[in-house]
């Protein structure tokens, strides 16, 4: 069938499986899609449900070509879409004519030889190497700037902004779409989130790296001339910003200052690479990554089959996923791609799950069960359907509430039994906090947790450990931590939700880091006039530079938030037994 398309002016690509298939639409433009019932890792009919939940292939022509015993299912398929059923034994010259019928030979597109068929959307369109091919370069140039990107608004990656114009931006990400595909572009501004809708002008990456430089053009609108003008005055603050020889940690000056750091030693050292981009090389490898999650998706490890891809982070890949035994749905974080053949990353990965199953709380999220699949580890874990605090932040959701409240008691409370089997998270921040659809605040990620041996670790230098933005000062100094660290981290969070500000701030990591050893702070009411002083001060507390100076224990927390949240309950009380009371005894006109 392969050679009878060649002949007729097609160019063909095959795969076996659906991680073939999708490397391929990965790499090339495909006008048509020929699928059998069964792939060797994922059903026809799964698969062809994938591609319609993707807007970016939802349009490629879909044809299924099924033996004669699965003729029975084509009213399934094309309920599902599909563009033609075919059952095989079948002429190939009426294998062509229906083929041409769906896909006809209209135009240069199809006539392209295979050796053109292999290559790249971006080179046929832009050329190769991310190079911007406009008539007029961006005017700004902005190196380091990070955004989040979207086709549907839904599931939003990471995008690096190169240079911007009044007309539109060109970015670095690893989210593909032909020209012409609407996409949102979401950025953190000091007043809020702000997304604007674009269209992709033009694309261009090199074969086998989707991590593609992209060519946005946005519509004219008061919204993004207020984000232009913000990204103009972060250039002037870059010009600048404070030298080498005023930061704590002159190494870092380069690194994203939300992501998670580690540093020193020899498994802190490797993580540490791993978790920043900081070459072709290290861009090309993310993007092998990439492709191996999206590989994943449909293929089955053990009793538990992958879904849908949630996000990545440094140590591995996240998805929903079904138990088919328990017909339950879980998570699967699965260990990236090219940690995977390192011992002291699936060391690393293995203990993460270990700590994780002694830790049987309502607050934190269970593990079921750990596998190792083709050189694939993974673990499986309590599915949490909701939003992170993160989120919750960006979205300028009012937290400073009995909610915001019940949800740093709560988070205290596990992590006080955290404390107890001697276990200190090392990475609390909002991202790792997650809320699911009941209300009920969970704790994820103990990726770089590890046992507290107070002797063993008196006086033995620690790496730098935990996210900028939220990472306590003797972190950042080497110094032992304890569980007075996760206190301050926790404290960092929190401050961020109830004023909506992190509470030291930066252009690069090594700025962020000397305020938080060195600056003072700024008292919550300050950020937000609407903290009341107690919880500011509970707040402030916890953040005290030197850890003899904060909350020696969790329970003390819990005990002066259960005060105040007591008061709180009482004055809504009284404050609704007073509009009672006026509604009741409204004196007549």
């Amino acid at each position: 069938m392969t050679s009878s398309l060649q002949q007729s002016g097609y160019a063909v690509l095959t795969a076996m499986d659906m991680r073939g298939a999708l490397s391929a639409l990965t790499s090339n433009s495909v006008g048509l899609i020929v699928c059998e019932n069964t792939l060797k890792d994922i059903s026809g009919y799964d698969f062809f449900r994938f591609l319609k939940s993707d807007p970016l292939r939802e349009n490629i022509p879909f044809v299924f070509f099924v033996p004669i015993n699965d003729q029975g299912r084509a009213i399934k398929a094309f309920k599902l879409g599909a563009a033609d059923f075919l059952v095989y034994p079948l002429e190939t010259e009426v294998f062509v004519s229906r083929v041409k019928e769906v896909f006809p030979l209209s135009g240069s597109e199809n006539l392209k030889s295979a050796h053109q068929a292999g290559t790249s959307l971006a080179e046929k369109a832009n050329g190769p190497n991310h190079k911007e091919k406009r008539r007029n370069k961006r005017a700004l140039p902005l190196p380091h700037l990070l955004v989040e990107v979207s086709r549907d608004g839904i599931l939003w990656m990471q995008g690096k902004i190169k240079n911007i114009s009044r007309q539109g931006m060109f970015m670095h990400t690893a989210l593909l779409g032909k020209p012409g595909v609407e996409l949102y572009v979401r950025f953190s501004l000091p007043t809020g989130t702000s997304v604007v809708k674009g269209r992709i002008q033009h694309i261009a990456f090199e074969n086998y790296d989707p991590s593609a430089g992209i060519g946005v053009e946005v519509e004219s609108s008061n919204q993004w001339k207020e984000i232009l003008k913000y990204l103009v005055s972060l250039i002037q603050k870059q010009d600048s910003a404070p030298s080498e020889n005023e930061t704590v940690n002159p190494s870092n000056s380069s690194r994203d200052v939300t992501r998670t750091i580690i540093l020193t030693g020899e498994t802190a050292h490797a993580l540490a690479n791993a978790r920043v981009e900081k070459s072709p090389q290290k861009n090309k490898e993310a993007s092998y990554d990439i492709r191996f999650y999206q590989s994943l998706i449909g293929k089955q490890l053990d009793n538990y089959k992958t879904v849908s891809f949630i996000g990545a982070g440094a140590m591995g890949g996240v998805f929903k996923g079904w138990d088919i035994a328990l017909e339950r749905t879980v998570a699967l974080k699965v260990i990236s791609y090219k940690l995977a053949a390192q011992k002291v990353f699936r060391e690393l990965f293995i203990k993460e799950a270990r700590f994780v199953s002694k830790l049987d709380h309502p607050n934190i999220a269970h593990i079921y069960y750990t596998g190792d699949v083709n050189q694939i580890l993974y673990f499986a874990l309590e599915f949490v359907d909701g939003v992170t605090l993160a989120e919750l932040i960006k979205k300028g959701e009012n937290l400073n509430t009995l909610k915001g409240l019940n949800y740093l008691i709560k988070i205290c409370e596990a992590l006080d039994f955290v404390r107890q089997k001697k276990i200190i998270h090392r990475d609390m921040k909002p991202t790792n906090i997650m809320i699911n659809d009941q209300g009920i605040v969970k704790i994820v990620d103990f990726g770089v947790a590890k046992v507290v041996d107070v002797k063993a670790e008196k006086d033995k230098k620690e790496g730098m450990v935990g996210s900028p933005l939220y990472i306590s000062p003797e972190s950042i100094l080497g110094r032992p931590l304890d569980h007075r660290s996760d206190i301050y981290s926790l404290g960092a969070s929190f401050y961020h939700a109830f004023t909506g500000y992190p509470p030291f701030d930066g252009m690069t990591p090594d700025v962020v880091f000397r305020k938080h050893v060195k600056e003072k702070l700024i008292p919550l009411r300050k950020r937000n006039p609407k903290v009341s002083n107690a919880l500011g001060n509970i707040v402030g507390k916890m953040l005290a530079k030197k850890p003899e100076n904060r909350y020696q224990d969790y329970k003390d927390i819990i005990k002066d938030l259960q005060v105040l949240r007591a008061r709180a309950l009482k004055f809504q009380k009284l404050k609704n037994e007073t509009l009672i009371f006026k509604v009741k005894h409204k004196p007549r006109p």
